[in-house]
């Protein structure tokens, strides 16, 4: 072996078969390969001009021989290379992450190639902007290369489910083929370049992408205002008309903090070039002199807007970039100014924001030389890069504050420099498969276009990390609307104004982690395999799900809350969703949530209101941190900010909240901070302390002298709400305890006298009646059994805590109407059809025949009858012999591992085409199914006098202490309560 052994930060030596390796450990967890034909390694565009970072420090590594192979080792991470040829394995100790397929190439003339090994079950995510059909990149092959709608930001960057990630550090055009063309191959490929890659491990994705972003660079914080709406003006628009288009969000209670001018601004049609002006004749911006003249940009300032100004741009911008890192070229450059020098002039004149548009950047020039000498080929991808990085670093020099520069295209690293928008106008589903890649590749500043003529498009649109409402057309203004898009579009407006700390605060840990703002379901539960492909709804930030473009939402374990409507489901389970009345989709709040809230506003003023509303759904341990800055300028980075730390504890008979005391400070900040904790509990506190000391309850006649004191329930929501004000002084958190008794229970049973069932319901005594909450969530669980004695038993319970609660002695009569929407509600929501020959299923009026409750819970059972029948006929209908197959191999493996996608794999069709089969003949998603048969089968083998341990491993569960809580959830009560001795 011929090597020049270690340099400074990497190791080098030659192959057997021609060609030189150069292996570079940048930490622990990432190598730098390196592959060349000539033994030459020219540094590509991204390092050279500070996109991709270089460590400042060498990393420790040890090399050895074994055989024919090369051993490169950090403490965490090992490569290992065959002399003969350069194949190489990637992983740690004895675990191999990823390994070559055949052996890597790189030509001295130019080209390369690299073929990695795909697992069967293995799972891709990445590559940015391209081709948004799925965010699983498994069978497509797309091309890295700056382009139209489908290829707006390629990044080649992925990563795998088996621990490992990969980042090509080339700007030249090359292709990116999983399972496309070859089965069981990962496929990279380029004509020009040479082969120089980073090879990442880690155990998770969250891992993953923030040493990715290690090296590609962390996300930056926006401006807070950016965060809000920006509205783009028609083209035909000028300074008055841009002023009345503003005026109108002010007018309608819209909030928005950005006025965008799309084009028609300029003096010149030409937008790519400097020197560029204002058209004269639409827009007075120079004072002339003239002290306290306005121009409309002073007018917008004064309403609390920004503006921006779009634009195209082809200018050589690598002269400059090749000046400012002073090599050799450089002398041969005429000396060059930034673009940005001639976007100066506008900073000046009030302009806050730019946006580039796609334009002349997708288009090839393959004659254009570049003045760094690079040629179009090597510089098309990095162009955009180029543009973003000396926009952002001019108006920061040039004001001190943040940038907002918004881009359409972009590639490797642009996560530092811009915010981008996905798909087009008339793109809906697409657009947010775009963003949701993105952000799986390190980028996390993404928006669509927000489709205000759907309820939907309101929606998904103003529920991402920022949103835009950029019409190119002045009659999609939003208060152009029809009056109920209207109103949708200002409820949407406001929410996402009000969850602006909460956004501001994930924005804060995309900085630090590379986490993205809107995450793909992977990144949250990475173990859910029915996650693994969802791109039509995703997690915003920790706590909140979101359905986009679509009547099915599936929620993973644990409990799930409808924003909406306060309904509680418990996952995982897939449900068919039509949204209410006030709503254009589905948004679900998960257990644990800790979700800041600022009042309603027009816009975000200069510093951070003084009380936050903090929306608690208690369960388990949860904690957030609430970030906070001067929103505007970067010293946050020099420390300025304050953080605040918000836990909760919470089981059946207690919940404690703490507020610690804010750590920080900064400019701007409030003096006082005083909260409206708004806990989600779904049932009334018999005991409610502040601080140690036992608060009143608030009643009417309190409530309308001191509005801030005490607490009050809110049966219609399920909420207790108190208000609370923090003490710097004491150095104390506040603190909030919430007791809920547990008095002695009865069971309410349609059984015989001197006969009992273990599935009866517990309802407590009087006026501690079961909630409206828990005897509801009994009733679901019993109809999904499928089984009439609990479903009767359920029924006798949630019926006596709706007459305990009943206020009079006809009241009666509205539970009745309410345990009718119930039940019905349920089966319309399990997709079981109550046909035509109803009574009570088909009018529910009848209800109101009834004359005693006694009657009225007697409809209420045929009701439930009706609907056990129309779930057994739904079940016995399977007629599709797949189908049939599929529920044979279940019934007889329910002690085994299942899954949707080996059971595909045996009856040969594709898992998702097997799920939407399986839920139509069914009436029930696979993993609902298994579940209740797995729960009906160690019922049974309990209730026969087996052990728990053994009926979870009959069941299908090989840890005991999960399938105990499994159990307890779905039942509710624990499995050794249900054994017979």
């Amino acid at each position: 072996m011929r090597t020049l052994g270690k340099q400074p930060n990497s190791f080098l030596f030659e192959l057997h078969q021609g060609g030189w390796v150069r292996i570079s450990p940048v930490s622990p967890h990432t190598f730098r390969i390196q592959y060349s034909g000539s033994g030459q390694f020219p540094e590509s565009g991204l390092i050279r001009y500070g996109m991709i970072r270089q460590p400042g420090e060498r990393c420790p590594y040890t090399t050895s021989m074994d055989g024919e192979t090369v051993h490169v080792r950090t403490e965490e991470a090992e490569l290992r290379v065959a002399l003969a040829d350069g194949l190489f394995s990637w992983g740690g100790g004895e675990r191999v992450r990823t390994e070559t397929a055949s052996p890597p190439w790189s030509h001295p003339g130019g080209g390369f190639g690299l073929r990695l090994v795909l697992d069967g079950d293995e799972c891709i995510y990445g590559l940015g902007d391209v081709a948004p059909d799925q965010i699983e990149r498994r069978g497509q092959k797309v091309d890295m290369w700056v382009s139209g709608t489908n290829y707006h930001a390629p990044i080649p960057f992925m990563m795998s489910n088996r621990g490992w990630a990969l980042l090509m550090n080339t700007t030249w055009r090359h292709t990116i083929d999983i399972a496309h063309e070859a089965h069981g191959e990962i496929r990279i490929e380029g004509p020009e370049g040479g082969l120089d890659v980073y090879l990442i491990s880690g155990d998770t994705y969250a891992e993953l992408l923030n040493r990715y972003t290690g090296i590609a660079g962390k996300p930056r914080l926006l401006p807070i205002w950016a965060y809000g709406l920006h509205y783009y003006c028609s083209v035909e628009t000028g300074g008055r008309q841009v002023l009345e288009d503003a005026l109108k969000f002010r007018q309608e209670g819209i909030p928005c903090d950005l006025i965008g001018l799309v084009g028609g601004w300029m003096a010149s049609g030409e937008e790519s070039s400097a020197p560029i002006s204002w058209d004269p004749r639409r827009f007075v911006v120079s004072q002339q002199g003239q002290q306290g003249t306005l121009t409309f940009i002073d007018t917008l300032h004064r309403h609390g807007f920004k503006l921006s100004l779009s634009m195209d741009c082809d200018y050589d911008l690598s002269g400059y970039e090749e000046q400012l890192v002073r090599t050799p070229a450089a002398d041969e450059i005429p000396s060059e100014k930034s673009w940005f020098d001639s976007m100066r002039r506008f900073v000046s004149d009030g302009v806050d924001a730019f946006k580039f548009i796609s334009g002349k950047q997708t288009l090839g020039q393959p004659e254009r030389q570049w003045q760094n000498g690079m040629s179009d080929n090597e510089l098309h991808n990095l162009y955009p890069l180029m543009l973003g990085k000396q926009m952002y670093d001019g108006y920061r020099e040039q004001t001190g504050k943040r940038p907002m520069i918004h881009a359409v295209v972009g590639y490797t690293g642009m996560q530092q420099y811009t915010a981008t928008e996905s798909g087009k106008y008339g793109l809906r589903s697409t657009a947010i498969v775009s963003a949701l890649n993105s952000g799986l590749s390190g980028h996390v500043h993404t928006a669509i276009h927000i489709h205000v003529d759907a309820p939907e498009g309101i929606h998904a649109g103003l529920l991402l990390p920022w949103a835009q409402n950029n019409t190119d057309r002045h009659f999609r203004h939003p208060c152009f609307l029809e009056e109920r898009q209207r109103n949708l579009f200002r409820t949407y407006a406001r929410l996402r104004y009000r969850l602006l700390p909460y956004l501001y605060s994930t924005a804060y840990t995309a900085m630090l982690t590379g986490m993205p703002i809107a995450r793909a379901m992977p990144l949250l539960f990475p173990e859910d395999p029915a996650c693994r492909d969802l791109s039509r709804q995703y997690m915003l930030g920790d706590y909140l799900l979101v359905g986009v473009f679509t009547d099915r939402v599936y929620l993973p374990e644990g409990r799930w809350t409808d924003f909406w409507t306060g309904d509680r489901y418990e996952g995982p389970f897939e449900i068919e969703y039509r949204p209410p009345e006030q709503a254009g989709g589905p948004l679900f709040v998960r257990a644990g949530a800790i979700v800041p809230m600022w009042p309603d506003m027009d816009y975000v003023g200069r510093s951070s209101p003084e009380r936050i509303t903090l929306h608690i759904y208690p369960s388990g341990q949860s904690e957030t941190v609430l970030y906070e800055d001067d929103g505007e300028s970067f010293q946050y980075e020099d420390g300025y900010a304050a953080t605040t730390r918000i836990e909760c504890d919470s089981d059946d008979e207690r919940t404690v909240l703490l507020i610690w005391p804010r750590t920080g400070t900064y400019e701007g900040m409030p003096a006082k901070r005083s909260y409206e904790l708004v806990v989600h509990t779904g049932r009334k506190p018999s005991l409610l302390e502040l601080n140690g000391e036992q608060c009143p309850e608030q009643h009417p006649r309190s409530a309308a002298k001191k509005t801030l004191s005490g607490w009050k329930y809110d049966r219609v929501t399920g909420t207790v709400r108190i208000y609370a004000e923090e003490d710097a002084a004491r150095g104390e958190p506040v603190s909030v305890g919430l007791s809920f008794a547990a008095p002695e229970r009865k069971r309410t049973s349609s059984r015989p006298a001197g006969e009992t069932s273990d599935a009866a319901l517990p309802v407590e005594e009087g006026a501690a009646a079961a909630t409206r909450g828990d005897a509801e969530q009994w009733l679901h669980i019993a109809l999904d059994t499928c089984r009439p004695d609990e479903v009767n038993d359920a029924l006798n319970a949630w019926w006596s805590s709706r007459i305990e609660l009943s206020a009079g002695p006809g009241n009666w009569r509205v539970h009745l109407l309410d345990g009718c929407l119930l039940i019905v509600r349920h089966a319309e929501r399990r997709g079981w059809s109550l046909g035509e020959s109803f009574g009570i299923a088909d009018n529910p009026l009848a209800a109101l025949d009834a004359k005693y409750p006694e009657q009225g819970l007697e409809l209420l059972k045929r009701l439930a009858d009706e609907v056990l029948a129309a779930a057994k006929r739904t079940a016995d209908t399977a007629r599709h012999p797949i189908i049939r197959e599929v529920l044979a191999f279940v019934q007889q493996s329910l002690h085994k591992k299942l899954s949707l996608q080996e059971i595909a794999g045996h009856t040969g069709i594709h898992p998702v085409y097997l799920s939407r089969l399986f839920k139509k003949e069914t009436g029930l998603p696979f993993t609902d199914y298994v579940q209740n048969r797995r729960m009906e089968r160690a019922k049974a083998l309990l209730e026969s006098g087996m052990k728990v341990y053994e009926a979870a491993a009959l069941s299908g569960f090989a840890d005991v202490s999960h399938f105990s809580r499994v159990y307890s959830r779905y039942w509710g009560r624990p499995p050794v309560s249900f054994r017979r001795k």
